[in-house]
């Protein structure tokens, strides 16, 4: 688990994800909660996520975080990264919070505890993210974690993508 001042990040294990599949009531009784309908705006990723970690569990606390805000008790969005830190020490982090409690300055928060969960690790020697091609919340959240631009990619869809990074040393110097 990843606390904050506001907030726990909570990695979903795979009894979180089969009460989430069982209904957000399920969930807010196991945890103690409120667990909001839209609490995500890709609840699609649920299930894909449940199936990653059910096929690789080695992949718990590199991979899906519940976020809840500690002094509500409310279930507020999800993040982590996108699996393991890879040969080279790079793992890709993402995050989202519900449209209620945006504009806090909880995204920040969430995403700099993130990056120093990443570089508590020895072999983590970078962290990356990827947004969509404009300025926008996700860039700012970004920056106040330290992460650079580092260039344009493309997606699986063939769609290009700005990706972010900061490295161990650049994580180091601020």
């Amino acid at each position: 688990m990843i606390q904050t001042p506001r907030l726990q990040l909570l990695p979903c294990t795979l009894q979180h994800f089969e009460s989430l599949l069982q209904g957000n009531d399920t969930l807010a009784d196991l945890l103690g909660i409120t667990v909001p309908e839209g609490w995500t705006e890709y609840p699609e990723m649920v299930l894909v996520a449940y199936d990653k970690l059910r096929n690789d569990p080695s992949m718990l606390g590199w991979f899906f975080y519940l976020v809840i805000h500690r002094e509500d008790k409310r279930l507020i969005g999800a993040g982590g990264f996108k699996g393991k830190p890879n040969h080279q020490g790079i793992v890709e982090m993402g995050y989202e919070i519900s449209q209620d409690y945006r504009e806090q300055g909880l995204g920040s928060e969430m995403a700099q505890a993130l990056v120093r969960f990443a570089f508590g690790h020895s072999y983590v020697q970078k962290v990356i993210a990827h947004t969509e091609e404009e300025y926008n919340a996700s860039v700012k959240i970004l920056q106040k974690a330290g992460m650079r631009f580092v260039g344009t990619v493309k997606n699986k869809e063939n769609e290009d993508l700005w990706e972010w990074e900061i490295t161990r040393g650049q994580y180091q110097e601020q």
